[in-house]
């Protein structure tokens, strides 16, 4: 059993911000199925100070 430090993650809806983070060089860490509609997914990545800088750029460019 893993007994290390955990990993914390943010989540993330929108599938084109997920395309977005996948195609600068995150990782989805999991997925699952939405809470609020199950016919959806939610995506985790790692949190860090990177990943939330490169969602501003996103949300810059459109």
């Amino acid at each position: 059993m893993y007994k290390g430090p955990k990993t914390k993650m943010y989540i993330v809806r929108s599938l084109n911000m997920v395309n977005w983070l996948c195609s600068h060089g995150f990782k989805i860490l999991k997925v699952e199925d939405s809470e609020k509609d199950e016919k959806l997914k939610v995506f985790f990545f790692e949190e860090s100070p990177a990943l939330h800088h490169t969602m501003m750029m996103y949300r810059k460019e459109v």
